[in-house]
């Protein structure tokens, strides 16, 4: 079976509704589908807040160093979709398209082993799932190297971008060159902006961690239950481009 065609079956599962009230997740259809696809991979669940999941591929202890990666699984969608149109997707994507490439690289294991997954919540609003988030870390002693967020955007699209970097945040130059430099493959095909639109890197930034947005390119208004336009060229690059910068910042 082709990769693609891995990641459009995660991709059609995880577009379900998920929602919360700041405190705790109201509908939680993705969450049972997140812990269900999951079920006897290499990861296991260390941590269950509130509003996160948290996904390791061994028990944290006191001490250790690890890469966060972090995509949000709320939605303000009245109904959930996904579709085929020829070289493109159109569904409710935001934020279930990050959702099935990160898990597709759990599941395909391509992802350093010191990365903890956060499947959070309340990121539309208030960015409660990644507050719990840095807590749960932190009680167990955890030090987070650097943040890398997954979402999606209307940036890079009529350039055709396969991804987007937006928001570093904290990242040291040295760091940020490693980045850019290893991405000359891409050349063209990726952009960059620096100050972007709030996500959860803005508020890991703000408990002093160095963070960075990767996004994928799509097409159409984020919230409408119209959905928007993915390529599909973009799917297994994104994917790929996912465990490439979190192997650079471990």
């Amino acid at each position: 079976m082709r990769p693609e065609k891995d990641f459009f079956d995660i991709l059609q599962a995880v577009t379900v509704d998920c929602k919360d009230n700041g405190e705790c997740f109201t509908v939680a259809d993705r969450v049972a589908v997140i812990e269900r696809l999951l079920e006897g991979s290499v990861y296991r669940l260390v941590a269950r807040e509130s509003l996160v999941l948290l996904y390791a591929k061994h028990a944290l202890r006191e001490g250790d160093r690890v890469l966060l990666v972090s995509s949000h699984i709320d939605c303000l969608y009245g109904k959930c979709f996904c579709g085929d149109e020829g070289d493109c997707l159109r569904g409710t994507f935001d934020n279930s398209l990050t959702n099935a490439a990160l898990l597709w690289d759990m599941l395909n294991d391509t992802l350093p082993d010191n990365v903890v997954v956060a499947f959070t919540g309340n990121e539309e609003s208030d960015s409660q799932g990644a507050v719990q988030t840095v807590v749960a870390l932190g009680r167990m002693g955890c030090e987070v190297a650097a943040a890398l967020v997954l979402d999606v955007t209307n940036e890079g699209w009529e350039s055709g971008a396969l991804f987007t970097l937006e928001n570093d945040l904290g990242i040291d130059i040295l760091t940020g060159y490693n980045i850019v430099s290893s991405l000359e493959r891409y050349d063209g095909r990726f952009a960059f902006k620096h100050n972007a639109l709030p996500d959860e890197s803005w508020d890991y930034s703000e408990y002093g961690i160095p963070s960075l947005t990767l996004c994928v390119p799509v097409d159409g208004e984020l919230h409408s239950d119209a959905g928007v336009m993915l390529r599909k060229e973009s799917v297994q690059e994104y994917c790929n481009v996912l465990a490439h910068i979190a192997g650079v910042l471990c």
